[in-house]
């Protein structure tokens, strides 16, 4: 079978977000508007699995692994149907 999904990944609020902080500042300079901004990355998979349940194990393990420092980020999996 055929898995797709995404997985997001950000920095957790506890943590500054300098890339976000430059954005709103630029935003606010530019447009004058109160604007909001944390940044994070982005990744689209797809891949074949034998099942559901071994396609969300492999992608968990990739995220913490190779993708999310839990330290400071917190990440997201959302899968396509």
């Amino acid at each position: 079978m055929e898995f797709r999904g995404k997985i997001i990944v950000k920095l957790k609020n506890s943590i500054k977000d300098v890339r976000g902080i430059t954005i709103e500042d630029a935003v606010k300079s530019n447009f004058g508007s109160n604007f909001k901004v944390r940044t994070g990355t982005y990744y689209e998979f797809s891949f074949e699995a034998e099942n559901k349940l071994q396609a969300e194990e492999k992608v968990q393990r990739i995220t913490e692994e190779l993708l999310c420092n839990p330290i400071t980020e917190i990440s997201e999996i959302l899968w396509e149907k």
